[in-house]
């Protein structure tokens, strides 16, 4: 009898936290979403362990931009005197 073995890699994207951030594209303070790309290794389709992480940027909730981590720790911009 032959067994057929399945394996491979699959890249699954997710929600690694959430909070408040100063958008630049809507310049005021909206929910994020931190997401971030992982490649799993998968048995029969199915992932089973994380491989590595390939990715990570930050989703803005209001006007779904995306941006690179630097984005949350970014100040706004004061208003000219």
């Amino acid at each position: 009898m032959l067994a057929l073995i399945i394996w491979g890699s699959k890249s699954v994207e997710g929600v690694k936290e959430s909070g408040q951030f100063h958008c630049p594209a809507c310049s005021m303070a909206t929910p994020y979403d931190q997401k971030r790309l992982r490649r799993f290794f998968t048995l029969y389709f199915i992932p089973i362990f994380p491989l590595e992480t390939i990715e990570e940027w930050v989703e803005c909730k209001q006007c779904a931009g995306t941006f690179e981590l630097s984005a949350l720790h970014a100040q706004p911009a004061l208003p000219a005197a």
